[in-house]
This record gives C-alpha cells, structure tokens and sequence, in this order.
C-alpha cells in the first residue's frame, strides 16, 4: 500500500515539473498569408540587369532595395523587393531559395531548391516548409521540426543594397525577368500581427527594432549595431577564434561581413546547379591557380568609386568584397554568413549571440550582471565603464 501510494505521489510530482517545464516558441502556421514564387512557373524566368532597367526604366528607382547574391555566373545578382520579394516573401530557384521578412527586417538566400514555400511564423521570424514537411526558420535556415529537424540548409552569399548602385556596378548580372505580372508593391506600414503575436520575451541589451549585422560562424554568433558600424565604416574583430572584417556602405544603408581573404578571379557555371558554392575556373582561361592573399582592409573613401583599399596592395573594393582597380582587380573576399537584421529577430534565433563593443556572449553578460549585482537591463558599454574592453 506505502508502495503505491510512493508511486502515485513521484508520477504526480513528475507530472507536475512536465507541466511546468518551458515549452519551445509556439509556431502560427498562415501559409495562405503569402505566394510562393517557384521555378515552373511558366512567367517565371531569368534575364539580366541591364535588359530589365531598360524594359521597366519607369518603374524602377534607384533606391528600390534588392536582395543582391554576390558571386556566381555574371558576378551575381539581384531581385527588386518591390516587384518580386514583398509580395512573394520566398522564391525557390535554381539560383537560390530567396526569402524577404520586413517585420523582422531581414532578407538573405539558402541553396537552390524547388521545394521550399511560406508557412508562417515563429520568434517573430518567418517559417518556410519543405514539401517533406520539415520546418526551417527563414532567418538561421535551421530545420527545426519535421524529419530533417536539426539539418541546416547551406547559405547563399547575399547582401541587401540599392538597384542603382547594383545596377551601375554589375549591369551584366542576372535578374528575374519583370513581365507585366510583376507589378512592384509596397510593404504596409505596421508590422503584421501574426509575425508580432509569435515573438517571444525581449533581449533587453538593445532595442527590439535597432538594425544589426549578424554574424554566424562556426559556435559563435555576432550581433554589430548598424548604428556603430556606420560611425567606424570598417571593423576588423575575431568571431569563432577567425579574424574577420565588417565593412559598411552608406549611400545604400549595406553592411558586410567577409575573412580578410581574397581569391582570384574566376569564371563561374551559368547556374549554381544544386551548389551554392561553385568552384569555378580561374580567369584569364588557362591561368593557374593561385595562393590566397590575406589582407587588411581600410575606409577608401569615394574616390576611384570604392569605399575601401587594402594596405598590401592598394586595391579598391566595394561592399560585395570585389575589388573595382588596382593590382587585385577582380579579386574576390570570402563571403561570412552576416544579415542585416532587426535584433528582437537574431536575439531570438541566437540567444547566446554576443553583441560588438559588449562584453563576448549572452552568458558573459549573464555572469558579469551577478558579479556586479546590478539589475536587469542593458550593460553599460566601453564608453561608459573603461573596465569593459571591446573585442
């Protein structure tokens, strides 16, 4: 009898701390909420910059924003929000599964798939669905329900910058040809409430909505404020033991993330055919190939049209890690996972992320908040306590 009322009390009391154990974010499935532009669609085809801003010079602007992939056939390309990514919040291509979330202010590619389609939110991120019913966040490309939960899809080198600068820069680089289907569309001005009814409790180091570079590699996470990296234009810092270099554009609001190497030229297939990461042929053909160069990268300025020049060389780059003059020309840096994101959204996706100028994780500010006993809330940051160092 003392025996079985033993037992019913521990499955009582077990029962209890399952109940009370903390349940994962709640995903709110609304697939109908947007398109999905896939290939096979029979208006769904490619073309180049230059052709398209000829055929639709009324339409586009100069400040549209694109979501730029950075290396590839015709040095890359670009897809004009307005016309393809705010009504179509994911396209999956040959090219890249390309998705766009405003409310979390981010937009970057995974590799090409035709498989992929919008199924909704989670931590005020978007949620995209394999046709196996995997689940994967939009923003870190981790399956996180279904049978691949766990497996990470392979990132495409994106940026976001502006169709004008993209345009005058790599006016042979592909674009999705706009048929008349394809009218631009505006984003609206409040936040969809399903995107802000799945986010969960706040990071309180910085403001919900403040735009950050996250940085991801290897174990590590980094989170730069656009607001600080503005003011410095270049960062050169060290996330998962590698240095690395974090560049800013001002006239087109793009941040960058690249390892301060730069590999030749080369010439690349005309679609990334299943790789994200073609190897491609160095250029001239029949050149050898050659050793990387390891490089230190520094504010150029606007003269020459690039923004930043390595000391080696003097060689001038633009934000998309490609160098416009000088003996490098043609040379590319090697593209880091970072996204332009508002950091509710990252903070969220990577909890333990550190924040550049803090201290180096969320753990580390965890245990310096204990040590100093002070209370919730943002640390104060190097400019306000000499003792903190940022890295």
């Amino acid at each position: 009898m003392q025996r079985n009322l033993f037992l019913i009390l521990f499955l009582a009391v077990c029962g209890a701390c399952a109940a009370d154990r903390p349940k994962g974010p709640a995903v709110i499935a609304k697939p109908a909420a947007f398109e999905t532009l896939a290939w096979g669609d029979p208006q769904f085809s490619c073309s180049h910059c230059v052709d398209e801003a000829r055929k639709r010079a009324g339409d586009l602007r100069d400040d549209d924003r694109v979501l730029a992939w950075i290396r590839g056939y015709s040095d890359g390309g670009a897809i004009p929000h307005r016309f393809f990514l705010n009504r179509y919040r994911v396209i999956s291509d040959t090219y890249g599964v390309f998705v766009h979330d405003p409310d979390a202010g981010f937009a970057r590619g995974f590799a090409p798939s035709y498989d992929f389609s919008f199924h909704g939110w989670r931590n005020g991120v978007m949620v995209m669905k394999h046709k196996d019913g995997t689940l994967y966040s939009c923003l870190t490309g981790i399956a996180f329900d279904g049978p691949k939960k766990g497996a990470r899809l392979k990132p495409v080198p994106t940026l976001v910058c502006d169709w004008g600068f993209w345009l005058k820069r790599y006016p042979d680089g592909v674009t999705y040809s706009m048929y008349a289907k394809y009218q631009p569309v505006d984003l609206p001005n409040e936040i969809n409430e399903d995107s802000r009814k799945s986010r969960g409790p706040a990071d309180k180091r910085l403001p919900a909505d403040e735009l950050v570079l996250g940085v991801s590699k290897g174990k590590e996470a980094k989170a730069y404020p656009l607001a600080r990296l503005a003011k410095e234009g270049v960062i050169a810092d060290e996330v998962d033991g590698e240095s690395i270099v974090v560049l800013w554009e001002p006239d087109t609001k793009t941040a960058a993330a690249y390892k301060p190497v730069a590999h030749q030229p080369r010439k690349f297939p005309t679609s990334n055919s299943g790789n994200p990461f073609p190897t491609g042929t160095p250029l001239p053909e029949g050149a050898p190939a050659l050793p990387k160069r390891r490089l230190t990268l520094q504010p150029a300025g606007k003269s020459g049209g690039a923004l930043f020049i390595d000391k080696e060389t003097g060689s001038r780059w633009d934000i998309a890690g490609r160098a416009i003059e000088g003996e490098l020309k043609g040379w590319t840096l090697s593209w880091l996972e970072g996204t332009q994101v508002k950091w509710f959204a990252w903070a969220a996706e990577y909890p333990e992320t550190a924040v550049y100028g803090r201290t180096k994780s969320a753990a580390a500010e965890r245990r310096l908040k204990k040590v100093l006993g002070e209370a919730d809330g943002a640390l104060a940051t190097p400019d306000d306590k000499p003792h903190f160092r940022a890295r």
